[in-house]
């Protein structure tokens, strides 16, 4: 298993670290929030979670395959 690091999202822990295990992502994809602004949210796990990023889409993507 291989722990993932992006930057949290969340209201209340922005910036925070967040890891998720690569084995649990099945999807992920961009949102489009109020305002105009742009998030990631990674999408897996057992109960289905979503986990809001602040990296692009390109970016998670490149951390998923190991691209530095």
């Amino acid at each position: 298993m291989k722990m993932l690091k992006f930057t949290n999202r969340a209201n209340g822990r922005q910036d925070d670290p967040v890891y998720i295990s690569s084995e649990w992502i099945v999807a992920v994809y961009e949102n489009h929030e109020e305002g105009g602004s742009l998030s990631t949210i990674i999408y897996g796990g057992p109960g289905g979670t979503e986990w809001h990023v602040s990296e692009s889409l390109q970016e998670v993507i490149n951390i998923i395959e190991g691209v530095k």
